[in-house]
């Protein structure tokens, strides 16, 4: 009876081991079933399906990809949420570039569990582009560029603004980086630090603007420096919460100051 017993155990796992191991599901990989009921959508409908979502973008495909990706994406507004609470925020539409990345970044889920970095009182909250492990490899994965400036007199660094941040040196287009955004918190300004901000930047300010910046606050002197592409609607008490934070000398936050970033429907 043991000897049976014993014959039969070698049978049952020799069988286990002839059976085919079943593949990973990959929710991503899964192909819908042909259906006859939908022999006839759109053909532009079924090219959509077809095209990559996502490719490792560089200098050269960024801009066509980004282009084509916004078609898909009307989302315009978002809601970020940190430990201080949450503000809303739109994207603008003549800022196409910029707006379409920005909505790629949260779909990929690139600003989540990030921090804010940069901190200045009376001036930005920034973040975005952190030194983490985690972050390097997601932006490994999505890819190393540039985007083409779309500055704009129509968009202006008034309190709540958003705007993505870049490089001065060796950047005469004045493109901007593609991961590293800032609200602007700034500041209420008086008409002789106005005349002063014209006089040191070689700008000039004109009404309806100058009245805004009396009124309003923010950073006029970065005004045709960095592109505008969004705005604060709702959270500007938050904001103001977010630029008095504690830094260290390097203007990092000393208590981690994390964000995640969601589409408002």
């Amino acid at each position: 009876m043991k000897l049976f017993s014993i014959g039969l155990l070698a049978i049952l796992l020799s069988t286990i081991a002839c059976t085919p191991r079943q593949p990973e599901s990959k929710v991503k990989d899964k192909k819908e079933k042909a259906n006859p009921e939908k022999v006839e959508q759109k053909t532009d409908e079924a090219d959509a399906d077809s095209r990559p979502k996502h490719i490792l973008l560089n200098q050269a495909n960024y801009k066509a990809f980004l282009e084509d990706f916004l078609k898909d994406h009307p989302e315009r507004n978002f809601k970020l949420t940190t430990r201080l609470g949450v503000l809303k925020f739109r994207l603008f539409d003549d800022t196409p570039l910029h707006t379409a990345n920005f909505i790629m970044l949260v779909d990929r889920g690139y600003f989540d569990q990030t921090e804010f970095t940069r901190v200045v009182k009376n001036f930005v909250v920034q973040g975005g582009n952190n030194e983490k492990e985690s972050e390097e490899i997601k932006r490994m994965l999505i890819g190393n560029y540039t985007i083409e400036s779309e500055i704009s007199p129509k968009h202006n660094h008034l309190r709540g603004a958003l705007a993505m941040a870049r490089k001065y040196e060796d950047n005469p287009d004045k493109r901007s980086a593609a991961y590293n955004f800032y609200f602007v918190e700034g500041q209420v300004f008086k008409e002789p630090q106005l005349l002063a901000i014209e006089r040191d930047h070689e700008m000039k300010i004109e009404e309806p603007l100058r009245s805004k910046y009396l009124t309003i606050g923010g950073a006029p002197h970065l005004d045709g420096e960095h592109t505008v592409f969004g705005e604060i609607y709702e959270g500007l008490d938050v904001l103001k919460k977010m630029s008095e934070v504690k830094t260290d000398d390097s203007r990092w936050p000393l208590e981690p100051l994390i964000m995640k970033i969601e589409v408002i429907d």
